[in-house]
């Protein structure tokens, strides 16, 4: 039995369906990880590109950096890179799924951010953490 034809669509925002891309397309008019957000509006389509650049290079520097020590406690050592873990995690999925909103805009960002921080770390910019 088809559900389908019994739901009622007249509650759907069809306004924000129009945002929902299911292939990849370059344009302002996105949703990436929020509810309306950026929608239609620019500066918000580049805070989008910036928030997401910052995650991609933020979890680059965290799978490059040894922020733990090896004077540390074995316990505390353990605690600490299962949080870092986590941290880095998380932050894969928030990076996936922005990349989910199809924008090639929002791939760029995400392979860029990725790859200047890399850049340094290969160069030693990132020795010193």
């Amino acid at each position: 039995m088809d559900h389908m034809d019994h739901m009622d669509h007249g509650s759907m925002d069809h306004s924000m369906m129009s945002f929902a891309h299911m292939t990849f397309y370059w344009g302002k008019n996105s949703l990436v990880l929020f509810n309306n957000f950026p929608g239609s509006n620019t500066g918000h389509y580049i805070l989008a590109l910036i928030i997401v650049f910052m995650l991609a290079s933020g979890l680059e520097f965290l799978s490059h950096c040894c922020l733990i020590g090896p004077r540390w406690q074995r316990t505390v050592a353990e605690l600490a890179r299962t949080a870092l873990h986590t941290v880095r995690m998380g932050l894969y999925y928030l990076v996936m799924l922005a990349l989910m909103s199809f924008n090639v805009g929002v791939l760029l960002v995400a392979i860029l951010g990725h790859a200047v921080v890399f850049l340094g770390h290969t160069q030693g910019w990132t020795s010193t953490f």
